[in-house]
């Protein structure tokens, strides 16, 4: 999805970085061990320039709020703050000004003593029972209700979750089953291609209750492939992002 603000970590290389490295730490991992795996793991993102930027900021930052600094990724991500090597994309000036903010303040963060350690959870390890074919529906934040179907399931190291089509339908309440398994795949807006996506599993309960498995199947139109990643609590900007979904 890429950048959706200045701020550092609105961004989905930086907040995946921010999770990565706290599940890392929170597996037992020292500080240099999780750098040294996320190096590792981003390495593609390392040989990109502005990547490269994000990867140093979100690693030295995160680093830094978790009390657990990590010197080599401070002095880098201060270099890059001087240099001004991250303001290369941000050609725009209002937004190049609220970067440019927004760095400062990691700055501050940075140059100053951390707080102290933070207790880390084990990260949980999802494991979606969503059946193939399965219809699930989804309550917007308007309050209007949404419908997906369940066309296969990825799994990784974060565990199974369930590749989704959108149906073509919102509304105050939901349609009937006949009605339900008549609906289109919805398509997505430009620029967006793929009309499908993976669905990370919500960790809150205010989250968890807006999905309702309908207890409705119907035969995927699609098979798992090029989805996007739909992640709590972006779900909603994703769907009206890439679906006009409001």
């Amino acid at each position: 999805m890429g950048a959706w603000g200045t701020a550092l970590y609105s961004d989905d290389l930086a907040a995946d970085l921010r999770s990565g490295f706290q599940d890392a730490l929170s597996t037992g991992l020292s500080s240099e061990a999780a750098l040294g795996k996320l190096e590792s793991e981003y390495a593609s993102s390392l040989r990109d320039p502005e990547e490269r930027t994000v990867f140093w900021l979100a690693i030295a930052h995160t680093a830094w709020k978790l009390g657990r600094p990590i010197d080599r990724a401070t002095a880098e991500a201060l270099r890059i703050i001087a240099t001004g090597a991250d303001l290369l994309r941000w050609t725009e000036e209002a937004s190049r000004r609220k970067r440019v903010a927004a760095l400062e303040r990691v700055k501050m963060d940075l140059l100053t003593s951390p707080p102290a350690p933070r207790r880390l959870r084990i990260p949980t390890v999802a494991a979606s029972a969503w059946a193939i074919g399965e219809i699930v529906a989804y309550r917007l934040a308007s309050g209007a209700w949404t419908l997906f179907r369940v066309i296969g399931h990825h799994e990784d190291k974060g565990g199974r979750h369930s590749v989704c089509e959108p149906l073509d339908w919102s509304g105050p309440t939901l349609p009937s089953p006949s009605d339900t398994v008549a609906l289109p795949v919805r398509t997505a807006v430009p620029p967006w291609k793929t009309s499908q996506f993976l669905l990370g599993e919500p960790h809150k309960r205010k989250d968890a209750e807006r999905l309702l498995r309908t207890g409705v199947t119907s035969i995927p139109v699609q098979r798992p492939a090029g989805f996007l990643v739909f992640v709590f609590p972006h779900v909603d900007r994703q769907l009206r992002e890439v679906f006009g979904l409001h």
